[in-house]
């Protein structure tokens, strides 16, 4: 008795009170108050009070903010030194820039944090407490050590209990062991650790079937429950792909143009250009080069994807979760509920010798007997009890069209289902008298029978040895089989087992074996073409379940992960004797199937993954889950049977708990991807034309063809709606038969650039700087000539280069909205924030040359018609050359 230290659930239960400081009646008000200013909240997360400060000060610390900042601080210097070149208003202008972008991001991620704590809300936790003005119901919250608790039916444990009173209960542990058999709790005391007592109720698990009473011995992150989910919570996350693909690409831009304006600016000194015209040079270069929209559109388009994906019943608690969905190379999935409909149902009632199917009216008697031995009450339409239990109710009525409550009546003493044993039984009338039914095992019930069927010459060890094929051969079709056996009772019989204490034990021999019973929980019929899109898309699919391998693999080849016959697998017991680089070999040889595991080694394959550069979105809903779920690049919860610490360290909630919705968010994850390289090609594009007038203005005596307001004009306010419009853009067809990108495939590429940079961005800026000369010499201006900013010739020159990029901007626009088709088909008629972006071009394009109040405001002036009509022709030029360019590298490919 001393192997184990002392705990409670050592303790009789006649003195958990006492030890507790506590009583029958439960805890006063004053008591309540104490001890919840002492031990705190019943909570399980650890309340972060710094992490929206944090995720603010993010915002304000990445390469683009700062340059912005930097940029700013350089124009009040410049303000300084000449102030009537209006850079202050500039330099302002920047420091807005900056904090729009800021804020804009922070308010989206602050959005997805609402929106879980907004999930949570639909999960009301209210307990039954015992306190001494009554019975009161109270939110799990407020509950403290000492508190005794009423368990029910359908209940969810909110603290550590001790129980004092235990009646037909059973409770499913699956959210603490993983182990899916549910567990038969007592109120005596065992000589066991504490783990293992089955005098314990433990937070976070669920009440199956009976009733208890329980005293409170631990609370929130005190609980075995909540010191799990403070290990959850200390696991550090890694960054998503596209949030150190970001990170990259802001990098690069900051480089190049950091390098470009300073570079420019020394050349600017040597020439010996006053001071403030080269700040002014820099200045504008620095601002040419970084795409000051780039961000909000980005955030933006991951916040329109996560509505998309809201709407498939995929919750994104993390906007970068969205893309990263769409980068996974392996999905580790469990099997109940994410790939079955987590329903048991009866598919197969047979009879025991020959495997064969029961006649109808064999199958109703057998269903009868089974249900015999059940407990299972009705509330409503709702069965309540254990779920094999309730799958013969179902059975009972749905199939055969009867009342549950009508044979459970006829039951004159139940037996409840013993885990040790591994069966269940009760006494029902029959017609002929009363009957002894025995429901379970067949490994369990083998030894107490006598018979199999009447009239077989087979003596029993035979007709023994062939019930056992045709239960192995079920259990090979991934059914879980019951064996059902009675027999008829004397009256002495009954009376001998009516007392409450009495066990069945003493009547259960020289059984009849009546037939068996198949039961399964059914693939979801949406995920074997789930699972098919998912290996035309080059994602791995892999199983890690705690059933039974022959049930893992079974259920593996009807929802497609392995072929049929397949039997290539691996235990849990044996994970526990591999290395990761041992694992790592296993799965290289194609092990798909992880059976009998644990959610401990869900870690310890989502460490072989990574160590094999794959990207790993792994499913989970216990709260041993909860590491497993950090450590993965991308962790998916359950919504409906998922734990709240589960649901808080993934980054995705599956809101129907389906794995269908998993596949349809992969492929909105590559949709979102595929658009911000076509809005980052979009909005780099027009960086060319506006850094190419300054690098002629530092070079020639010309003069300058825009200004800084001018490209703020076009990053901020043109290029953001067709930006928006792109990101928008329907899935491609073919986005889920291509294999998922390598990690290092970037957003930014070098030939991304090449093609914004070197050939669109120079075909626009050619363009309109040929007509911001053709304008400057059809007025008079010649060579060499200064020129003054305010100069209604100057205007007009400037006027028309800005709205040529403008108009060019939409030849751009359909061009990217694909890598080899031309973009001119019906979806772009039928994306309004692309018509939009279109027609604000249009409009404006005119207004900056022709609307004074706009005209006056930019500093533009207006043109003669024919100039205004050959800048319409600039989008016919870009289009033209891109769509070229396209065939041309296609028909290289297919060369």
């Amino acid at each position: 008795m001393n192997d184990h230290p002392l705990h409670i659930g050592r303790i009789p239960p006649e003195q958990v009170y006492a030890i507790l400081h506590s009583g029958a009646e439960g805890l006063a008000s004053a008591e309540v108050r104490e001890r919840l200013a002492h031990v705190g909240p019943n909570r399980f997360e650890v309340i972060d009070r710094w992490k929206l400060a944090r995720t603010l000060g993010r915002q304000f610390t990445n390469f683009l903010a700062i340059l912005l900042f930097v940029a700013a601080a350089i124009c009040f210097i410049a303000h300084r030194i000449n102030p009537g070149e209006g850079m202050g208003v500039l330099g302002w202008a920047l420091v807005v820039v900056a904090l729009v972008n800021a804020l804009f991001s922070f308010f989206q991620e602050y959005r997805a944090e609402r929106a879980m704590e907004a999930l949570k809300q639909f999960l009301p936790h209210m307990v039954e407490v015992r306190r001494q003005r009554g019975l009161v119901r109270l939110p799990a919250e407020e509950i403290v050590p000492g508190d005794v608790v009423i368990l029910s039916e359908g209940d969810k444990v909110a603290a550590d209990l001790r129980l004092i009173d235990a009646k037909g209960l059973l409770v499913d542990n699956s959210p603490l062991t993983g182990e899916s058999a549910p567990v038969r709790l007592v109120a005596q005391a065992q000589d066991k650790p504490l783990v293992e007592c089955d005098n314990i109720a433990f937070a976070g698990c669920t009440v199956l079937q009976g009733t208890g009473t329980g005293v409170v011995f631990a609370t929130g992150l005190r609980t075995r429950f909540g010191r799990i989910a403070q290990l959850s919570q200390t696991i550090r996350r890694t960054t998503s792909p596209l949030e150190r693909e970001v990170s990259r690409m802001i990098r690069i831009l900051t480089l190049i143009a950091c390098t470009m304006g300073a570079s420019f600016f020394l050349y600017g000194v040597a020439s010996g250009k006053p001071l403030w015209m080269n700040l002014v040079f820099m200045m504008g270069i620095i601002v040419a080069n970084v795409p000051e929209g780039l961000l909000p559109t980005l955030t933006l388009a991951l916040v329109m994807g996560s509505l998309r994906m809201a709407k498939k019943n995929v919750l994104v608690t993390s906007l970068g979760a969205v893309e990263a969905l769409g980068a996974v190379h392996v999905i580790c999935t469990d099997k109940t509920g994410t790939l079955t409909q987590n329903q048991l149902t009866i598919t197969r009632m047979v009879a025991p010798l020959t495997g064969a199917a029961l006649a109808p009216e064999a199958e109703r008697s057998l269903t009868r007997l089974a249900l015999a031995a059940s407990e299972v009450r009705e509330s409503g339409e709702q069965l309540l009890g254990d779920p094999l239990d309730v799958a013969v109710a179902r059975h009972w009525r749905q199939t055969l069209h009867g009342t549950p409550h009508e044979v459970r009546r006829q039951v004159a003493r139940s037996f409840a289902f013993d885990v040790g044993k591994r069966r269940s039984g009760g006494i029902v009338e029959d017609e002929n008298g009363p009957v002894l039914v025995v429901k379970g095992a067949f490994e369990a019930i083998a030894p107490m029978l006598a018979g199999v069927a009447a009239g077989t010459a087979l003596d029993l060890r035979e007709q023994v040895a062939a019930c056992e094929t045709v239960m192995r051969d079920m259990a090979g079709q991934g059914l879980r089989v019951i064996a059902v056996a009675h027999r008829p009772l004397s009256a002495a019989e009954v009376a001998s087992v009516m007392p409450e204490e009495a066990t069945a034990e003493p009547l259960e021999h020289d059984l009849l074996l009546a037939g068996f019973i198949g039961i399964e929980d059914p693939v979801r019929s949406e995920v074997p073409q789930a699972v098919a899109r998912c290996h035309g898309a080059g994602i791995e699919v892999l199983m890690i379940t705690g059933d039974h391998p022959a049930t893992a693999l079974a259920v593996a080849a009807k929802a497609g992960i392995v072929r049929p016959g397949e039997t290539a697998h691996c235990t849990g017991e044996q994970l526990k004797g591999l290395t990761v680089d041992d694992l790592i070999e296993q799965l290289r040889q194609g092990v798909r199937i992880f059976a009998r595991t644990t959610p401990e080694q869900k870690m310890k394959i989502v460490s072989a993954l990574k160590r094999m550069e794959r990207v790993v979105a792994m499913t989970g809903d216990g709260v041993n889950d909860a590491p497993a779920l950090r450590a993965a690049d991308i962790g998916i919860a359950m919504g409906r049977q998922g734990t709240d610490v589960a649901r808080e360290s993934a980054q995705i909630i599956l809101l129907d708990d389906n794995f269908a919705s998993i596949v349809d968010g992969v492929e909105e994850g590559r949709t979102v991807f595929a658009n911000m390289k076509k809005f980052t090609s979009y909005v780099l594009v027009s960086n060319g034309p506006e850094i190419l007038p300054y690098l002629l203005y530092i070079v020639l005596p010309v003069p300058l063809a825009l200004n800084i307001i001018h490209i703020l004009s076009i990053d901020l306010g043109t290029d953001l709606v067709p930006s928006i419009g792109l990101g928008q853009e329907p899935a491609d067809p073919e986005v889920m038969l291509q294999p998922p990108r390598a990690q290092g495939q970037e957003l930014l590429t070098p030939a991304l650039m090449v093609r914004s940079y070197c050939f669109l961005g120079m075909i626009e800026g050619l363009w309109s700087l040929l007509l911001f000369f053709a304008v400057l010499i059809d007025g008079g201006w010649r060579y060499g000539t200064e020129l003054a900013v305010d100069a209604p010739l100057h205007r007009s020159a400037v006027g028309i280069t800005l709205a040529t990029i403008l108009l060019m901007q939409i030849g751009n626009l359909a061009g990217r909205r694909f890598e080899q088709r031309s973009g001119l088909d019906a979806g772009l008629f039928r994306n309004r924030f692309l018509l939009a972006g279109i027609l604000i071009q249009i409009v404006l394009s005119w207004a900056i040359l022709y609307w004074p109040p706009l005209s006056r405001a930019l500093g533009t002036g207006p043109v003669a018609p024919r100039f205004y009509g050959l800048a319409w022709l600039g989008i016919v030029l870009i289009f033209a050359l891109d769509y070229l360019r396209k065939r041309l590298v296609n028909r290289r490919r297919k060369g």
